[in-house]
């Protein structure tokens, strides 16, 4: 059986999406890393208790563990208003990452071109 918790990631980013005036935009957050051996259901959560701003955990589900691991790439939305900085939290580390802007004329685009990715 396998137990839930934070995971280790290696590289963060985040961008901010205007989505127009006089509305909240959101952030995409994407984490990169190597996981332990059957990790599996990793995903991004937000930390309801953080103050401040944005604060998001890499999370997953791990076991039974083995030798080695295995390569992730993981992306999350998350509503709020715009913070130019955003802190990351792992097993390994945590980490502040500065927020990209993306206008609400270029959103679409963005948007497009992180779907074909």
């Amino acid at each position: 059986m396998g137990f839930y918790g934070t995971e280790p990631f290696d590289k963060a980013q985040a961008w901010y999406v205007w989505t127009g005036l006089d509305e909240p935009g959101h952030f995409v957050v994407e984490v990169e890393g190597c996981a332990p051996n059957y990790t599996y259901g990793i995903t991004l959560v937000r930390d309801s208790h953080f103050v401040g701003g944005l604060k998001v955990d890499v999370m997953g589900w791990t076991g039974p563990r083995a030798q080695g691991c295995t390569d992730y790439k993981v992306t999350g939305t998350f509503s709020g208003e715009f913070r130019s900085q955003i802190v990351v939290s792992g097993s390994n580390k945590q980490m502040t990452v500065k927020v990209k802007e993306i206008p609400s004329d270029q959103a679409e685009t963005f948007l497009d071109g992180r779907r074909a990715a």
